[in-house]
């Protein structure tokens, strides 16, 4: 159908007007691509903003323990003068003219920002804010650990740690862990990928050295060691989760215990929407949503709550159409189109 429209627009009625209509037709398209462009500096910067957006957030440097040797560089927009760089010493101290020696070893760079602008104040009341940032490789490299270790959180490594450095780092496994399914979570590159690593295995042959090497915001999740629970009481996990179904916790246990139980999250969870659904004494039922995914970057325990027994934890899969816009390749391959159709009418 379309064929033949064209050809009796183009047939022997109109021998004149052929080619001049395709040029104007050519020359206004190309007109509307330029003033497109025009603007379209702006769409591609947010295409561009919302790519980096959709990737997730590193950690701060703050987490890092400030240790002898470290370089800092603090700056004072007050006082541009003041500005310098400073090596720890043994000590863990720093030394800044006029004010003296600072003990600042052993303190986050939150803290150190604290004790080093009191310092200052005390001889420059003018002084009102200050920003410490750490110099080099010093910057540390910060890991995710969560789950049945005792110390969950993130921790700071001066090169990067094996999977069982990481975890012994947050102190250790539990007696309940595990270490036959450690997770491993990687979200840079593209898209997050998961893998599993036996580290029982490696902790009884003794060849610690093969264990794989974690990289910058990964994140280690180690489950506790336990099995599919059929019967009352047992905290029931069903959606994107590797291993669906009823589980037995122990003790007092919380959302991210019962999604470790299951296997942790699948690649396509909604980390955002996780929906605990919870039967009331008079038989209704209520529906929490947390943001488990703050919970894992903040470590907001209002993320995480307790569960109860014949609780429901329902994780979400994202809906394809997000999943899609969420992905830099997208928005990549978007430009790159456009940019194409753009020099084609050129």
């Amino acid at each position: 159908m379309v064929q033949e429209v064209r050809s009796t627009l183009t047939g022997p009625l109109f021998p004149l007007h052929e080619e001049r209509a395709a040029d104007t037709l050519k020359a206004g398209v190309r007109g509307m691509m330029k003033d497109f462009m025009k603007k379209g500096s702006i769409l591609v910067a947010v295409c561009l903003a919302a790519a980096a957006l959709s990737l997730p957030a590193g950690l701060d440097a703050q987490e890092v323990t400030l240790r002898p040797g470290d370089r800092i560089e603090i700056t004072v927009p007050q006082r541009s003068e003041l500005d310098r760089r400073l090596v720890i010493d043994e000590a863990g101290r720093v030394s800044i003219p006029i004010i003296g020696e600072i003990m600042i070893g052993g303190m986050s760079l939150d803290e150190a920002e604290d004790v080093l602008l009191r310092s200052l104040r005390e001889i420059y009341p003018s002084v009102q804010t200050i920003s410490v940032n750490l110099l080099g490789e010093e910057s540390g490299i910060m890991i995710y650990v969560h789950g049945e270790v005792v110390t969950p959180g993130k921790y700071g490594f001066r090169q990067n740690p094996t999977v069982w450095e990481a975890i012994r780092e947050a102190g250790g496994a539990t007696s309940n862990a595990a270490l036959e399914t450690v997770r491993i979570i990687r979200a840079a590159g593209e898209g997050q990928r998961t893998f599993l690593v036996d580290l029982q295995a490696a902790l009884e042959s003794g060849n610690l050295d093969d264990l794989p090497v974690l990289e910058p915001d990964d994140a280690v999740i180690v489950s506790e060691s336990t099995a599919i629970h059929a019967g009352t009481g047992s905290v029931k996990v069903i959606g994107s989760v590797a291993a669906p179904g009823p589980y037995m916790l122990s003790g007092e246990r919380t959302l991210i215990d019962a999604i470790l139980a299951a296997g942790g999250a699948a690649a396509n969870a909604d980390l955002k929407k996780v929906n605990v659904i919870r039967t009331m004494p008079n038989g209704a039922q209520l529906t929490l949503t947390f943001d488990f995914r703050q919970y894992l970057a903040t470590g907001d325990i209002r993320h995480n709550p307790l569960l109860l027994p014949d609780d429901t934890v329902n994780v979400p899969a994202e809906r394809l159409g997000m999943s899609v816009l969420k992905d830099p390749r997208f928005w990549l391959a978007a430009i790159m189109a456009y940019a194409a159709v753009y020099a084609l009418l050129q």
